[in-house]
C-alpha cells in the first residue's frame, strides 16, 4: 500500500501507539511490553473509596471486613493496544473469564479517515 491509498507510515503507526499509551499512563496504567505497534498496559482494579467509607460508617464498621478482602483480591485489568495501518486504535480489554472486549477506535484527530463498521 502507497502512503496515498491511506496507509500510515511505521513512524507514523508508532508515533501515534506511543500518544496512546501515554493517554492511558495519565490514567493510572502502566506498560507491560510493547512490540511493533501493539502495547500491552495493566492495572490493578480500583475499589470506590466514598461508596465504602459510607457503608463502613452506616454499618458500625462491619463493611470495613469486606474492604479488606476486596483490597487483598483486587484483579488486574489487561488493556492491548493496537494500530492498524490505516491508523485506527483497536482497544482490547480482558474481563476476568478471560474473555477480550474489542473497541474500534477513530482515527487521529488530523485525520478525515473514520472506522468501518
Amino acid at each position: 500500500m502507497s502512503i496515498e491509498s491511506g496507509a500510515l507510515t511505521a513512524d507514523q503507526r508508532t508515533e501515534l501507539l506511543n500518544y496512546e499509551v501515554g493517554r492511558f499512563a495519565l490514567e493510572g496504567w502502566t506498560v507491560s511490553s510493547v512490540a511493533g505497534f501493539q502495547a500491552v498496559l495493566q492495572r490493578k482494579k480500583r475499589i470506590g473509596f466514598f461508596g465504602n467509607v459510607f457503608l463502613t460508617f452506616v454499618t458500625w464498621g462491619l463493611w470495613l471486613i469486606v474492604v479488606l478482602l476486596r483490597i487483598l483480591n483486587r484483579r488486574i485489568e489487561s488493556l492491548i493496544l493496537t494500530v492498524d495501518h490505516a491508523g485506527r486504535v483497536t482497544r482490547e480489554f480482558s474481563h476476568p473469564p478471560g474473555t477480550l472486549l474489542t473497541i474500534k477506535m477513530w482515527a487521529p484527530s488530523g485525520s478525515n479517515r473514520r472506522p468501518k463498521d
